[in-house]
């Protein structure tokens, strides 16, 4: 059977139903199909994330791309409301974000506060004893610079994907809960998709935001694709309640690791880098699971324990595993048509563990481009493919 769309998405994750969701918002998009194979989200990696929004990053796209992410989240409960009595809301909490570094770190971070003040950040520069002042429960004997920027959030990121969507399908957005298995060409362009239940959907123009699968869907075509699953472990702790800490911001530093107050106590974690990329939270392998027994113990309680000492006796209830679609090449996100191979076949994917905190600036440009032909509101043409193939590498620098 064959199906006709004006637009066809491939992954309904949160990247996906946010430029869904702004396509169908414009009115002028016709009619918009979202291909989703796990429609439960049970695989995704967006129900697990932490949620963290921040406009902390060295590239003015991204400082831009947050700024209006943020604006957005904090409207999120009325703005994507299904009617007036059912607000959408998604937990949104201004607790801030902090940023500690060590010497080999201070000069990056300056330079990049600097470009996040260029383009209006409310963020602070702060040297051992301001943070030492402020954060007095924090292990600051090794940190040299703070950058704490105090409008920065949170989210709950579930609610958050089940509002993108819901909305998405109260503007008409169809979803359907099938699979592609091949991409059908003809020419310089994709001319329709088969699906796993035997269906062809036909469209003109194509969206590939299936995270961690997109390289799967671009080989299809024999497009190469540099974004992989990089696994991600979440965990959640308490601490006594003789320790007595101050409230905290999202604290991140140089390790990789973070953490952030949640209900009664924290949450947060340090990406397992020596694994390597996969879906680690899928695999059968009996090493692979093993390795996550006491992972908390072994690698992150070090951690938390120099960052903040009364973490020593963390009692650790709760652990997540799911995925980054990493980016290998940079770790930026790849935005944009795939060019002359397949002119209608767009790509959002390898935000590389920033694709919630943008999502809802990802889907307003790419409903611009798809629209109007270009990036109108936010110039995003540096995160295109084409860098992927012209080996002109945009990373982020310093803290990612």
């Amino acid at each position: 059977m064959t199906t006709k769309a004006d637009i066809v998405i491939i992954g309904g994750g949160m990247i996906g139903s946010a430029i869904a969701y702004f396509l169908a918002k414009s009115g002028n998009a016709g009619e918009i199909c979202v291909i989703e194979p796990d429609p439960e989200y049970k695989l995704a990696a967006s129900p697990v994330g932490a949620g963290g929004v921040r406009q902390l990053f060295s590239r003015p796209e991204n400082v831009q791309m947050s700024q209006f992410s943020l604006q957005f989240y904090r409207d999120f409960a009325t703005t994507m409301a299904l009617d007036e009595s059912t607000p959408a809301d998604i937990n949104f909490n201004q607790r801030g974000y902090l940023f500690v570094v060590t010497e080999s770190g201070a000069n990056q971070l300056e330079i990049n506060h600097g470009v996040q003040s260029q383009n209006g950040v409310n963020a602070l520069l702060l040297d051992q004893d301001e943070l030492r002042t402020r954060f007095p429960s924090l292990g600051l004997e090794d940190i040299k610079l703070g950058c704490l920027s105090p409008d920065d959030g949170t989210i709950t990121t579930a609610l958050t994907l089940k509002g993108f969507r819901q909305k998405a399908e109260q503007l008409g957005v169809r979803y359907l809960p099938r699979k592609v298995v091949g991409l059908n060409k003809m020419g310089g362009a994709i001319k329709s998709v088969d699906l796993d239940s035997g269906e062809v959907v036909s469209a003109d123009q194509f969206i590939c935001a299936a995270g961690a699968w997109s390289k799967e869907i671009l080989a299809m075509i024999d497009l190469p694709l540099p974004v992989v699953p990089m696994c991600r472990v979440k965990h959640y702790w308490t601490v006594d309640q003789e320790h007595s800490i101050e409230p905290l911001p999202l604290v991140k530093d140089e390790s990789g690791l973070f953490f952030r107050p949640q209900g009664d106590g924290y949450v947060g974690g340090r990406p397992p880098f020596d694994m390597g990329s996969g879906f680690a939270h899928l695999a059968q392998n009996q090493a692979i699971r093993d390795h996550f027994n006491g992972y908390f113990d072994r690698v992150v309680r070090p951690l938390l324990s120099k960052r903040l000492p009364a973490f020593k006796t963390a009692n650790n209830s709760q652990d997540w595993v799911g995925h980054y679609a990493q980016n290998t090449f940079d770790g930026n996100m790849i935005l944009g048509s795939v060019g002359a191979e397949a002119e209608n076949l767009y790509v959002a994917c390898g935000f590389s563990g920033h694709g919630i905190m943008h999502s809802p600036a990802v889907g307003r440009a790419m409903s611009e481009l798809i629209l109007n032909g270009r990036f109108e509101t936010i110039d995003l043409t540096r995160m295109s493919y084409q860098r992927i193939t012209a080996n002109e590498p945009f990373p982020e620098l310093g803290i990612i």
